[in-house]
């Protein structure tokens, strides 16, 4: 399965975070015991910038929450263009990693001083 590009933006000093349900055909999978892993860079190889932490909100429902809190969107620069992906690690047997989302991350820098 190829994965989805979609970008995002994401506005500086502010908490940004997204719900992803994992579906295949419409139906959601169950991601009891999964783990998931999404980051921010300015590109493959490059030092990580921010990671997002992760909730498993209804796993058997597929329901993932992700966020980026203040803290690290302010260690995001809007004159820099920085890229993100999105990997789940299943816990079959074996276990599966699989890349479901990537994109180009746009940022907002903010005017008020925050």
């Amino acid at each position: 399965m190829a994965a989805a590009k979609h970008n995002i933006i994401v506005g500086r000093g502010e908490d940004f975070s997204f719900t992803l349900t994992v579906a295949y055909s419409g139906s959601a999978i169950d991601v009891t015991g999964d783990t998931f892993a999404a980051e921010i860079r300015r590109g493959s190889g490059k030092p990580l910038v921010a990671s997002f932490d992760v909730t498993l909100t209804t796993p058997a429902s597929g329901i993932v929450d992700f966020k980026l809190p203040k803290a690290k969107t302010l260690l995001l620069d809007g004159n820099v263009n920085y890229k993100w992906d999105l990997f789940r690690t299943d816990d079959g047997s074996p276990t599966t990693t699989t890349r479901l989302i990537y994109g180009d991350v746009k940022v907002e820098n903010n005017i008020t001083d925050i």
